[in-house]
């Protein structure tokens, strides 16, 4: 196996890897939640912290997903056109798609890499009761932007390399490709 499918492979395994931990957050933010209901119902108290810290919960499980979503070919995207490009092309459009979404995704890593840095230059807090130093949920922005531009690259060159006939084109998998290349 070459150099470059390997690091696809890699991709891949971090990617799976990031969803199961995606699981045990969403797992910690039922069992946060449940435990404010159980609080305000039973106690009249909260726990004060349910709802900043679902919150980031929730932006970590995005962050942390993004990277397996877009290595198994299910971020959002319109396939009623693409579907019936002959190979090749599809190859190449989706050589430029990689390309356009890393584009754009390098701009959001430097808008919350900007973020991230102040808020540990200021030792920036949450107005929140708990004072969280805002940096500790911050990071995982601008390192979940950082893996999904490289993937996003890998996955650029990978289908500029099928285009032009370098590499083998493989029909993706799932009930989206019910038809052989």
């Amino acid at each position: 196996m070459s150099a470059w499918l390997r690091v696809g492979r890699a991709f891949d395994r971090l990617g799976a890897f990031l969803v199961n931990g995606s699981a045990f957050m969403l797992l910690a933010m039922v069992v946060l939640l449940g435990v404010e209901i159980v609080a305000r119902a039973l106690f009249r108290t909260s726990t004060q912290i349910a709802d900043e810290y679902s919150g980031y919960l929730f932006t970590w499980m995005t962050l942390c997903c993004l990277l397996y979503a877009q290595r198994s070919d299910r971020l959002i995207r319109v396939d009623s056109l693409r579907r019936r490009l002959p190979p090749r092309v599809r190859a190449s459009v989706d050589s430029v798609a990689s390309l356009l979404a890393a584009t754009l995704m390098a701009i959001l890593l430097y808008a919350t890499w900007e973020m991230f840095r102040a808020s540990v230059a200021f030792n920036t807090l949450s107005i929140q009761p708990s004072q969280t130093p805002l940096y500790l949920p911050q990071v995982i922005m601008p390192v979940g932007f950082a893996l999904l531009i490289a993937a996003l690259l890998h996955t650029c060159i990978t289908s500029f390399l099928q285009a032009i006939g370098r590499l083998p084109i493989v029909p993706a998998a799932g009930p989206a490709s019910t038809e052989p290349e």
